[in-house]
């Protein structure tokens, strides 16, 4: 299949999906496709005189033949998508949980030309003013630095575990769970920190973090408590979607690559 063909009808719903979720957990992804896949479907172009009353309409017949994954499906999707739009359904492995939980995947449709509109903040939302993009520049800074601070912290604490296996008989301390991430609160308040002419009120600042949670830019941290997570206490944290979306923007934001999540990719 060459990057002129139209993909098969189910390929072009499963990426109309990945598209309007913005990103999706691997759990999610599989639900779509096999709801896809086990559905009654049928291309516009097939005659539905070719199959009989009560017979099951083979899954590939929606979703192209040999494409019996998700997996494949990504692979089929994207030797179109990349040689012809630039973009790339791409998958993050996300080891943020507990040691106890397992690594969870992310799957999201990617620009990867990495051209000026892919690495500016217009890629959130071209809706929003001035002001709005202004206080997006900043809590995504924010959220960036605060993850290189933290990493600084690790490593200082990692020495002073050393110092203590060498003072206390080879003991060594269990690693403090990790706390990325900044309060709701705080973030809406770095609508405070805006200069240029560029301001914000405190409800204006409010919604905007309620739509970059809506839109998966960012999410609410696992270790933020259940009755805590919709409340201006609740840590936020930068999403998958972010990861994802915006590596070249946060990269340029002083990121180092090496300390961004894993990224699987789905090639030949």
């Amino acid at each position: 299949m060459n990057a002129t063909e139209e993909l098969p009808r189910g390929q072009q719903l499963l990426l109309q999906r990945l598209i309007a979720s913005h990103c999706v957990s691997d759990k999610e992804a599989n639900r779509i496709f096999d709801s896809l896949a086990g559905g009654d479907y049928m291309d516009e172009d097939e005659n539905e005189n070719e199959y009989d009353e009560g017979d099951n309409h083979p899954a590939s017949s929606i979703m192209g033949p040999g494409i019996d994954s998700l997996k494949a499906a990504f692979v089929s999707i994207n030797r179109q998508l990349k040689p012809g739009f630039g973009l790339e359904i791409i998958t993050m492995v996300d080891t943020s949980g507990s040691a106890s939980t397992r690594s969870k995947h992310y799957h999201a449709v990617v620009n990867t030309t990495a051209d000026e509109i892919a690495k500016s903040e217009t890629v959130f939302s071209k809706s929003w003013n001035p002001h709005e993009r202004a206080f997006v520049r900043l809590v995504i800074r924010a959220l960036v630095d605060q993850c290189e601070d933290e990493d600084e912290d690790e490593d200082d604490d990692n020495d002073d575990d050393d110092d203590d296996d060498e003072e206390g008989g080879g003991k060594r301390r269990g690693k403090k769970p990790s706390s990325i991430g900044i309060r709701r609160a705080d973030l809406i308040n770095i609508r405070s920190d805006l200069e240029g002419g560029f301001k914000l009120t405190l409800d204006q600042a409010t919604r905007v973090i309620g739509i970059l949670l809506e839109e998966k830019w960012l999410r609410t941290s696992g270790l933020t408590e259940k009755n805590r997570r919709d409340s201006v206490q609740a840590t936020i944290e930068l999403a998958p979607r972010s990861y994802l979306e915006l590596y070249h923007y946060i990269t340029g934001l002083g990121m180092a690559a090496d300390k961004l999540p894993q990224f699987l990719y789905h090639r030949d």
